[in-house]
């Protein structure tokens, strides 16, 4: 499948057009000179302030890589011309700050350059994450990624003349690693660097590009893509989508895309849910359990959408399977787009899945975070997937308003329709001569096929071809296609099989307003938490609970994309597209019960809820050891410190040294310090320290336990406070999961 270029499609009135259009106002709302005084000031040129937030506490520069391509798909898209001239200036300034070093180097990483130069000559072990510069090679890559998009988008080239000075920086410092060193450094996120080069190589021609994307690959996670494994439980999971990204760039290279394809159909079909996302707290849990998605506030995040998203089109562009185009609908209607308010703009970076719920949305001058930077890109990009060529046919994949101008089918193609709204659609051909060809008209899943389909309001036939139909005929101007869509019920279980259960409508996923009580940090402030929902926790016994029916037997349509809801124990619930919800509470997953176990039900999720909410309700602040955003939120450093991870995904941190993480208290309410701990089979101890003042000592014989203690704390007027735990013995201390601070 070969999609068209933004340049060629118009989107007509409709959501997504209208979310193409508060894109525009949210990245023109942006000061272009505060996103390059990163790199300005990395090149050592005079600058003006940078944005704050994730700008400026080691990720400085990401969010101009990203705004880069924003731009450019903002100017394909919309035509405008002051997306265009903006990144002619940033493009212009990167060039001057590049020419100023004189290396061919241009980044925001903090002192980017001299850590970079460090890996030269490199022969050991070297990991390059740290507080000072975070996570460097996926910063980088957002100017890879800009420029190229620039260039690829645009014909700019200019970014391209930038991009390749930057890309032969790298290959001359490359040059001097052995394989090890290059392997260990991957251990640290590096976004979509394979990618990047796999691109160049394509673009240019050039062998050494071609090298260089292999050698990003990752060997940790590609060999058992490579040998057909699920290893992915625990990972941090947009670390490794954009890696599974640039193995299906990989031109020509069958194993790579082969683990590509692996990659997308497990975590598709094996690790997604209803909006089309997947991952809590950011990291992939055990497929065969979904309890944390329905029981934590950090649900799916847009990132992994995005990037999952730009995979599947690697995909369909190489061999097209209907799941794709099935998996692009689900995930464009159900999370990016429900990922924009449509009134602000404000961007989301997790969506609970959790009952009762909310999400949070950012603001232009405050919000940097990765989502927003991945945000401002997806939102300008729908026209992308609407229309294609396949096989010699014009397809429709899409049912979203739009014009194209496909002159290699010498034709100009007018989609009309309010679908899901209404399911009619309308396509007009105006052709400049009679042309044949075949028109192909996408069937979705999630419908009941294409229903009186007429050409010139004639009865028309066409030749069903795998999850599509294929209309085939001599078309003329003015030739008139019309059909419908009808949205049948259906109701969706949690990937594991447990008793939850979303319902659509069509693709369409339906979602129930549940009020807008404590919508605390609703608009993000910021800081460096500001993207989770830290609203109180609604019980889950709080839900409603459905029979264990069909679909059909539970909704009632009420009118255009308007349902009603009859649940087991409670009264009727008001049901509507989940992108159309925002500022509110929300409930995509509904508990089910056979009808004669709805009080025992209602008995466990009421079970769930006693420690849970409790704790929630006590927490002023909490990390999660061995997970990349908690930790680097909370200032985190380790010496002689291993992640662990058990057989459900859960992530810890051992360490023969000490661990040391910074927790908030700014309203010097904290009371109490809970840590829990993993036993291990062998003897350990640590100590505890808070403030440098020792809490306890603790020495527990080998044992395999689950395990939290409490220490009081005296009070204090500091806003936050720094824990140490140190190990006692050689051996390594237990598992250490988390540490609240509780009231």
């Amino acid at each position: 499948m070969k999609t068209f270029p933004l340049t060629q499609v118009t989107l007509l009135e409709g959501p997504f057009a209208h979310a193409v259009r508060t894109d525009l106002a949210y990245v023109l709302a942006l000061d272009p000179d505060r996103l390059l005084a990163p790199f300005l000031r990395e090149a050592g040129l005079a600058h003006g302030p940078s944005y704050g937030n994730w700008e400026d506490s080691g990720l400085d520069g990401h969010i101009g890589g990203h705004c880069l391509s924003a731009l450019a798909l903002l100017t394909a898209a919309t035509g405008e011309p002051e997306p265009r001239e903006r990144l002619d200036h940033m493009v212009s300034e990167l060039a001057r700050a590049q020419d100023h070093l004189g290396t061919g180097y241009v980044g925001g990483v903090p002192g980017g350059a001299a850590l970079f130069e460090g890996l030269r000559g490199g022969t050991g072990v070297r990991s390059l994450a740290s507080g000072d510069h975070w996570v460097p090679w996926y910063n980088l890559h957002k100017t890879f990624a800009g420029l190229l998009d620039a260039h690829r988008l645009l014909g700019h080239r200019r970014a391209l003349d930038v991009v390749l000075r930057l890309a032969d920086w790298w290959l001359d410092i490359a040059a001097t690693m052995d394989d090890d060193a290059f392997e260990a450094m991957l251990d640290t996120e590096f976004g979509g660097m394979n990618e990047a080069f796999a691109d160049l190589a394509a673009i240019t021609g050039r062998t050494d590009y071609a090298e260089a994307a292999r050698r990003f690959s990752h060997r940790a996670i590609l060999d058992p893509l490579l040998a057909g494994r699920d290893d992915l439980t625990g990972l941090h999971a947009n670390t490794q989508i954009p890696k599974a990204v640039g193995y299906a760039a990989a031109r020509g290279d069958r194993a790579l895309m082969d683990a590509a394809r692996h990659f997308w159909h497990r975590v598709v079909e094996h690790r997604s849910v209803a909006i089309g996302g997947n991952s809590v707290r950011e990291h992939f849990h055990a497929a065969d359990d979904f309890t944390a998605m329905i029981e934590d506030r950090e649900g799916p995040e847009s990132c992994n959408t995005y990037n999952m998203l730009k995979l599947t089109r690697r995909l369909a562009e190489d061999a097209l399977d209907p799941a794709h185009l099935d998996y692009v609908e689900r995930a464009l209607y159900n999370h990016q787009l429900a990922s924009q308010h449509p009134d602000h703009g404000g961007l989301v970076y997790f969506t609970p899945m959790r009952p009762g719920h909310y999400r949070v949305y950012s603001r232009p001058e405050s919000g940097m975070w990765c989502c927003v930077g991945t945000g401002i890109e997806a939102q300008a990009a729908y026209g992308e997937w609407i229309f294609g060529e396949h096989e010699g046919a014009l397809a429709v994949n899409l049912y979203i308003p739009a014009v194209l101008d496909a002159p290699e089918f010498c034709a100009r193609v007018r989609l009309d329709t309010a679908f899901p709204a209404d399911e009619t659609v309308t396509i007009t051909l105006d052709l400049e001569a009679p042309r044949a060809f075949p028109l192909r008209l996408r069937v979705p899943a999630r419908t009941e096929g294409l229903s009186d389909l007429t050409v010139n309001g004639e009865a028309a036939q066409g030749e069903p071809v795998d999850g599509a139909i294929l209309v085939e005929r001599t078309w003329r101007k003015g030739d008139v296609v019309v059909f419908g869509l009808p949205l049948p019920l259906s109701a969706e279980r949690l990937p594991d099989g447990s008793p939850w259960q979303a319902y659509f409508a069509g693709p369409i996923l339906l979602a129930a307003r549940t009020g807008t009580d404590r919508l605390d940090g609703l608009l993000a402030d910021d800081s460096r938490m500001g993207h989770i929902a830290h609203g109180p926790l609604h019980g889950l016994a709080d839900a409603p609970i459905v029979a264990d029916l069909p679909a059909s037997d539970v909704l009632e349509r009420q009118g255009p994309l308007r349902y009603r809801l009859t649940t087991a124990d409670s009264g009727p619930v008001d049901l509507l597209p989940f992108y159309e919800l925002h500022d509110a509470r929300y409930t995509v997953y509904w508990p089910v019960a056979e009808s004669s176990r709805v009080s025992e039900r209602r008995a466990e999720l009421a079970a769930a809820d006693r420690d849970s909410l409790a704790l929630d309700a006590l927490t002023i602040d909490k990390i999660a050891f061995g997970e990349q955003q908690p930790e680097s939120d909370h200032a985190f450093t380790g010496t002689d410190s291993t992640v662990t991870v058990d057989p459900h995904g859960h992530r810890a941190r051992t360490t023969t040294a000490s661990i040391t993480a910074v927790l908030n208290d700014p309203d010097h309410t904290a009371r109490r310090l809970r840590i829990a701990y993993r036993l291990t089979d062998t003897p350990t101890a640590l100590t505890v320290h808070l403030d440098n003042t020792l809490l306890a000592e603790e020495s527990w014989p080998p044992g395999t336990a689950h395990l939290h203690i409490d220490y009081p704390l005296p009070p204090t007027s500091a806003p936050t406070r720094t824990l140490k735990l140190r190990a006692t013995t050689p051996h390594p201390t237990p598992a250490i999961t988390t540490a609240h601070l509780l009231r």
